[in-house]
């Protein structure tokens, strides 16, 4: 089994990051309430780091992954459709993404791909995360895939790869999404805050999460 991440994953942090925590931007949030925010529109905030997380089983047999990068002519990853890779791609090429990370892990099957997970830097959608850090999300797998383990598989072998042990995750889930829950704490996530995402002139593309409330534990 092998898997291709190609690109400078794992290089030392970018000075603008130096000295700030996790949650520097989080202090003056006011707390969520549930009267504030329908209860599936809150969501969860995992933070973890590649260091403590778990080696990732095996796939079965018949399952490939891949660490798909961009480049100059590399648009959109293997059997994705061009929106919305196309527009990663610009803010990538564009340097709007903090840092130049940005990629997606995809696990094949019977020339089906069956999952992705897309890795980010910060951009707009993503205001408390700091220079170095990256997030995992628009995770999916197909339906006839599902509690295999993929998403699990997919976040593990993300962290592992990443040469740079002390990096911050961001891992962001809907409150009620168990399964989702699940794959964070077993990659020793640990829940971080409680928000919300929001709009921008009525669009939800241009809007953001924002972190309401801060937990512990």
């Amino acid at each position: 089994m092998s898997i291709i991440w190609p690109g400078p994953l794992g290089q030392r942090a970018l000075s603008g990051d130096r000295g700030r925590s996790l949650l520097t931007a989080t202090r003056r949030n006011r707390p969520l309430t549930p009267s504030s925010v329908n209860m599936h529109e809150r969501v969860l905030f995992f933070t973890g780091r590649p260091e403590p997380a778990p080696t990732p089983p095996p796939l079965t047999i018949g399952y490939e992954p891949l660490f798909w990068r961009p480049s100059l002519t590399r648009i959109c990853p293997p059997g994705q459709r061009l929106y919305p890779f196309a527009i990663w791609w610009l803010l990538h090429v564009l340097r709007v993404f903090r840092n130049r990370e940005y990629g997606v892990f995809l696990i094949r099957h019977a020339s089906q791909w069956v999952h992705r997970s897309v890795v980010t830097p910060r951009f707009f959608r993503f205001p408390f995360m700091n220079v170095r850090d990256l997030q995992v999300g628009d995770v999916w797998t197909a339906e006839s895939e599902r509690g295999r383990g993929l998403a699990s598989f997919a976040l593990l072998s993300i962290l592992r790869a990443d040469r740079d042990g002390q990096r911050p995750y961001w891992y962001l889930v809907d409150e009620g999404n168990l399964a989702s829950i699940r794959v964070a704490e077993r990659a020793n996530f640990r829940r971080t805050a409680l928000g919300t995402r929001t709009s921008r002139c009525g669009i939800r593309f241009f809007g953001a999460y924002q972190i309401r409330e801060q937990l512990h534990g």
